[in-house]
C-alpha cells in the first residue's frame, strides 16, 4: 500500500506551504503520510490521489465513531466531491484547519470562522447549510453509541436546539452555531500541535 516517492513536484512545497500557512516541514510530513495512504495515481499527470475507500482503509478512521463524517469532510469541496479524488493539495487544505491559529500571522484556511465552518459541516449531514434536531441526534448517537438511551439523546438534542436555535425555526444556522460556540475554545480543541 502507498506510493514510494517522497518528494513533492518542483515548486509545490513552497506553494502549498504559503497557501496553507504550514511550515515546509509540516507539508513534507503530511506528504509522506499521504503517499503511505495513496493507492492510486493519475496516468496522465502522475499525481497521487485518495478515494473514499482509501480513507476507509485507515484503521483510526474506521474505529472513530465520526470517521465517515471526517472522510466526508475531505470530499466536501464541490470539485473534490465531483471527481471523487483527493489530491495532496486537497488533503492539506482540509488538514490545515487543524493547525494551531497564529494570531500574529492570520491565515484564511485557519481562522476561528474556518474552524467553526468545518465543525458545522460535521453536523450538517444533508449539506443544507442548517442543522436539524435529527441531524444533531444522529451525530450524538455516532459519538456515544449505545452508552446512552434514546430518551437521553432526545433530551440532549431538545436542550441543544432550545439553546442554539435562537429564532425557533427548527434549524440551527451557521450564525446560530457560531453564537452557541462563543465560549468554546475552538482554536485549541481543533488543533494538532504537530502542524505548524
Amino acid at each position: 500500500m502507498g506510493a514510494s516517492t517522497s518528494s513533492l513536484p518542483a515548486g509545490e512545497l513552497d506553494r502549498i506551504s504559503i497557501e496553507s500557512g504550514l511550515s515546509k516541514q509540516s507539508v513534507l510530513t503530511l506528504y509522506k503520510r499521504f503517499l503511505q495512504l495513496s493507492t492510486h495515481r493519475e496516468r496522465d499527470s502522475g499525481q497521487y490521489f485518495l478515494t473514499k475507500e482509501d480513507f476507509l482503509n485507515i484503521e483510526e478512521l474506521r474505529l472513530n465513531p465520526l470517521g465517515v463524517r471526517i472522510i466526508d469532510a475531505f470530499f466536501a469541496d464541490a470539485e473534490v466531491g465531483e471527481r471523487e479524488k483527493v489530491y495532496f493539495y486537497d488533503f492539506v487544505k482540509v488538514l490545515s484547519h487543524f493547525r494551531p491559529i497564529n494570531k500574529n500571522k492570520p491565515h484564511l484556511w485557519n481562522t476561528r470562522e474556518a474552524k467553526l465552518r468545518f465543525a458545522f459541516t460535521m453536523y450538517d449531514l444533508n449539506k443544507s447549510e442548517t442543522i436539524t434536531k435529527d441531524e444533531f441526534k444522529n451525530i450524538l448517537q455516532m459519538m456515544i453509541g449505545a452508552n446512552v438511551s434514546d430518551e437521553q439523546v432526545n433530551s440532549i438534542a431538545d436542550r441543544t436546539m432550545r439553546e442554539a436555535d435562537k429564532d425557533n425555526d427548527g434549524y440551527i444556522t451557521f450564525q446560530e452555531f457560531c453564537h452557541a460556540m462563543e465560549k468554546t475554545d475552538i482554536e485549541q480543541k481543533m488543533s494538532f500541535h504537530f502542524l505548524a
